[in-house]
């Protein structure tokens, strides 16, 4: 990935950390892990799993369909607290809705 996309993929996590704080949770991103969530966000106090989200950017349709398509949601019901992973994507100037 070249240092423009990084730094375009950083500005992104720091929007969807901000949408993530201003509903209440504690958001961690998981920077130079590369693994498959680029932030963790946690309700403290609720029963609510925790998020991993996975944050990608696009304009065209066809990529959007094809992240959507490729998406493999993964959970985990059986630890302490469980997760959730969820795939956010930047389309047309907009997050998902939540």
């Amino acid at each position: 990935m070249s240092n423009r996309n990084y730094i375009k993929g950083r500005a992104y996590e720091y929007k969807a950390k901000k949408v993530l704080e201003e509903q209440g949770y504690t958001v961690v991103r998981t920077a130079g892990s590369h693994g498959p969530w680029d932030l963790m966000a946690i309700k403290e106090g609720t029963d609510e799993p925790v998020k991993c989200v996975q944050i990608k950017v696009t304009k065209s349709e066809d990529q959007l369909k094809r992240l959507l398509r490729g998406f493999k949601p993964q959970t985990n019901g059986t630890a302490t607290r469980s997760y959730v992973h969820e795939l956010w994507v930047y389309y047309k100037a907009k997050w998902p809705k939540s």
